[in-house]
C-alpha cells in the first residue's frame, strides 16, 4: 500500500473556472509586486507565473488607478485573478465590477454596512471572497488587549474572528468564500489552520507572511505549510517570498509534489555528496546540468542524478532515468538497466539523447495502437 495523505472534507468554493477544496487539487498563488496600474509590467508576471503552472494570481488594489487597470489585466490572463484590497474597501466593488473573480479582505477593518453590500454584489455575480485573518491586523476582542506574550490567546482570537465571520457570511446567505489565518511564525500558523480546520468545511488558504527572502521563506513556509498539508489541511497556498514571483510558485508546486498532493512532471532526486563522489566538479555541478538541460520538458520522468557507483545502481533503478559518476567514465541507466558507459563529460548529453529516444518509442507505440 502506498502512502497517500487523507485531505479535509470541505465544501468547495469557485474562483473563476478554479474550484478551491472539496476533492480538487490545492492550488498554487502568487501575488504580482508591481503597480498594478502600469499594465505592461503587471501582466509579465502573470505571464511568468502562468508559464511555471501557477493558478491563480493575486493583484494589489490600492487606488483607483489600479481598479480602472483590472479589465485590460483581466483581459490578458489565462489563470484566475483575485484583487487584494485595504482599507480602501469600496475598492472591493470597482473590482468585482470589473470582473475580478474573487475580493480579499479583512473584514474586521470594513464597516458592517459595507461589508454586507460587498457579500451581497459577490453572491449576486458569482464571485469569491476570501474572508483574510492576519496576526498583524486582528481586531481586538473587548477586554483583551494583547501582546507578545500572548501567543496563544492571539491565535484563539484570529480563529473566533474567523469563524464569526464565516457565521456572519453564511447568515447573509453567501458561501462561496474561504478563509486564510495567517502569520509570520509557522507555529501560529499550524496551530490557528488546525483549530479552523476542525471547526468548519470551509476551504483554506494557507501561508506564512512576511516570510522573508528565498532562503527563509522556503525554510518557514516547509515548516508551516508542510506540516498541515501533511495532515490535509490546506486547499490553496502561497509561499511569500521577498522576491521573484516565479519562485513562489516553483516552490509552492514542489512542496504539493513532495507530498504526492501534486504532480511534478519533472523530478531530478539527486545525492547530497560525499566523500565518494567521483564527478568532475562534484555531482552537484552534474545535477543543475541535468536540471537545466530537463527545462521544458512536458512529459512525466523521474531522474536520478548520483556522485558513485556505491548506492548508484540501486537508487538509479527507482527513476526512470539515472546517471551515475565513476571516475572518467559514468554510467547511463534505464530503470535498473545499465545502458552503457559515458565519459563524464557526455553523460548529460547521453541521458537526453536516451530520454528522447524514449519519447520516440512511446508516440510510435501510440500510434501503432491507435490504427490496430
Amino acid at each position: 500500500m502506498a502512502f497517500k495523505v487523507e485531505r479535509r472534507k470541505t465544501r468547495t468554493c469557485m474562483v473563476g473556472h478554479l474550484p478551491i477544496g472539496g476533492d480538487h487539487l490545492i492550488s498554487v498563488q502568487t501575488m504580482t509586486k508591481t503597480k498594478t496600474d502600469d499594465v505592461a509590467a503587471t501582466l509579465r508576471q502573470i505571464h511568468a507565473a502562468q508559464d511555471v503552472g501557477v493558478d491563480v494570481v493575486r493583484v494589489a488594489v490600492p487606488d483607483k488607478a489600479a481598479a480602472q487597470a483590472l479589465p485590460e489585466i483581466l483581459r490578458q490572463s489565462r489563470v484566475p485573478l483575485i484583487a487584494d484590497i485595504h482599507y480602501a474597501h469600496g475598492l472591493a466593488l470597482d473590482a468585482l465590477d470589473a470582473g475580478m473573480h474573487c475580493v480579499r479582505l479583512n473584514p474586521g477593518n470594513v464597516k458592517l454596512d459595507l461589508m454586507q453590500k460587498i457579500v451581497d454584489r459577490a453572491h449576486q455575480m458569482g464571485r469569491a471572497i476570501r474572508i483574510g485573518i492576519n496576526a498583524g491586523s486582528i481586531e481586538p476582542r473587548k477586554g483583551l488587549q494583547v501582546n507578545k506574550d500572548m501567543e496563544l490567546e492571539m491565535a484563539d482570537l484570529m480563529v473566533d474572528t474567523a469563524v464569526e465571520w464565516c457565521e456572519r457570511f453564511e447568515s447573509w446567505g453567501f458561501r462561496n468564500f474561504k478563509v486564510s489565518l495567517k502569520s509570520s511564525d509557522p507555529l501560529t500558523t499550524i496551530y490557528t489552520n488546525r483549530r479552523f480546520a476542525r471547526l468548519t468545511d470551509v476551504p483554506l488558504h494557507m501561508g506564512v507572511t512576511e516570510a522573508g527572502t528565498l532562503e527563509a521563506s522556503t525554510v518557514k513556509s516547509c515548516v508551516g505549510l508542510g506540516t498541515l498539508l501533511s495532515e490535509g489541511i490546506g486547499d490553496t497556498i502561497r509561499i511569500s517570498i521577498t522576491g521573484n514571483p516565479v519562485d513562489e510558485v516553483r516552490i509552492g508546486l514542489d512542496l504539493l509534489a513532495s507530498l504526492r498532493l501534486r504532480k511534478k512532471n519533472v523530478d531530478i532526486v539527486s545525492c547530497p555528496s560525499c566523500g565518494r563522489d567521483e564527478v568532475d566538479g562534484g555531482v552537484e555541478v552534474l545535477a543543475r546540468a541535468v536540471e537545466e538541460a530537463m527545462k521544458g520538458y512536458k512529459g512525466n520522468i523521474t531522474v536520478s542524478v548520483l556522485g558513485c557507483i556505491v548506492n548508484g545502481p540501486g537508487e538509479a533503478g527507482q527513476a526512470d532515468f539515472g546517471i551515475v559518476g565513476a571516475k572518467d567514465a559514468g554510467y547511463l541507466y534505464k530503470g535498473e538497466k545499465l545502458l552503457c558507459r559515458v565519459p563524464n563529460d557526455k553523460l548529460v548529453g547521453a541521458l537526453m539523447k536516451e530520454i528522447a529516444l524514449e519519447e520516440a518509442r512511446r508516440k510510435a507505440d501510440k500510434s501503432v495502437a491507435a490504427l490496430s
